[in-house]
């Protein structure tokens, strides 16, 4: 039972964190952006967002579930980091078309994982984000 409780606890912070992104984007503040996503993978998910950037997509799972050991709810928190960073990389700007890219199809990686594999309840805010991954055509 406490960890549940631990757990809907975590969830709750990480939603205030995303609610905050939105006001940041929204006033178009990027370097409070990126900021936050960094500091927030590191707290959430103990892996620096710019490590999972940097992975390669044929171990970017892989190093995550087996070498970082991440919960599938840190996976959910790093997916909507990443869906975020590539958000912040397509709104800077300068050109970072391929930033923005990598980090979708990696978001997207993890949410198919999670939709097929993983033990969290089924997330409506994941569906949305897949649907509109799929609408980019990152798959």
């Amino acid at each position: 039972m406490h960890k549940r409780d631990y757990l809907v606890k975590q969830f709750e912070e990480f939603a205030k964190v995303l609610a905050v992104l939105v006001g940041l984007k929204r006033d178009n503040d990027f370097h409070g952006m990126n900021e936050l996503i960094n500091s927030t993978a590191l707290k959430y998910s103990q892996t620096e967002i710019i490590f999972a950037e940097g992975l390669d997509n044929e171990t970017f799972l892989n190093t995550l579930i087996h070498e970082k050991k991440l919960t599938d709810e840190q996976l959910k928190m790093l997916g909507d980091l990443l869906y975020e960073k590539g958000d912040y990389y397509s709104k800077i700007n300068i050109d970072k078309e391929l930033e923005a890219s990598n980090c979708f199809h990696k978001a997207n990686m993890i949410y198919k994982f999670i939709l097929h594999h993983a033990t969290l309840n089924y997330s409506l805010d994941m569906h949305y984000k897949l649907e509109l991954l799929s609408k980019m055509g990152i798959e």
